[in-house]
């Protein structure tokens, strides 16, 4: 079972529901695997996992980082190529568009401005904040991870479009959230990372479920034999998904669990 975070098992408080810790469990006491997969970086996946009590790796970054919650151990690791990281950080800060470069578990700013703070308020758990000037020069010798931009909706929506054209078959380019736009490296996406994760442990496609609410989750939501829609999802992921469950603010992840995965056990 993969389940979303942000939108999907936690909403704007930032607070994992008791009815879905207790679904969770549940469905763990069972043998069913659970992961997070999300477009987080592990640190700040990590609390909600321990508030999960998640036994599996975890899908981050969109699916470029696959690291285990209790070991450490990283299973899977696909950094941005530099020389057209560095091309989509130049292409955006000459936008005027705040961008992250997450390198390692930091966060590589070219300068501070009113959008990190708004980034922030996502991460109360911190993070060491780098400020290069050059940011990318530092993208090209130190290839990120992930490359996040922040910005009003409808210009997430135009420079998705525009660096989607720009960049085919070099970076992969999705929308997480209303205001943050994402590349990683070609091929990444939770659907392959999901793909990879099941495979490892030995569970077939049509034994896996899917939660999501955002473009980014549509790929895993087609991959898993069960993909289902958070009910404030986008209407891409609604129409995708094979149901629709309660929203976030009434613990749907909990309800699909009960629905699709604990009853008559």
């Amino acid at each position: 079972m993969a389940l979303d975070l942000d939108g999907t098992v936690i909403g704007a408080d930032l607070v994992v529901p008791d009815a879905v810790r207790r679904a969770v469990a549940a469905a763990q006491a069972r043998g069913v695997h659970v992961t997070l997969a999300t477009g987080r970086s592990f640190e700040a996946a990590l609390p909600f996992a321990r508030a999960l009590a998640i036994r599996d790796p975890l899908i981050c970054y969109q699916g470029a980082l696959v690291r285990h919650p209790l070991t450490g151990e990283i299973s899977h690791h696909q950094p941005m190529p530099g020389p057209p990281a560095a091309e989509a950080v130049a292409a955006l800060l000459a936008a005027n568009i705040f961008v992250v470069a997450c390198v390692g578990e930091r966060l590589c700013i070219a300068g501070r401005r009113p959008e990190l703070d708004f980034y922030l308020r996502f991460h109360p758990e911190g993070g060491e904040i780098v400020v290069a000037p050059d940011l990318a020069a530092l993208a090209a010798a130190t290839p990120p991870t992930k490359l996040l931009f922040v910005a009003a909706p409808a210009v997430v929506a135009r420079e998705l479009a525009a660096l989607g054209a720009r960049f085919a078959g070099r970076l992969a380019v999705v929308r997480s959230h209303e205001h943050f736009g994402e590349l990683t490296a070609p091929g990444v996406d939770k659907g392959a990372a999901l793909a990879a994760l099941a495979g490892r442990l030995g569970i077939a496609r049509e034994e896996v479920l899917a939660i999501g609410d955002q473009e980014n989750d549509l790929p895993m939501l087609a991959w898993s034999g069960l993909g289902l829609a958070i009910g404030n999802a986008v209407p891409a992921v609604r129409q995708a998904a094979a149901a629709v469950l309660p929203p976030v603010s009434e613990a749907g992840v909990a309800e699909g669990l009960a629905r699709y995965v604990l009853a008559g056990t």
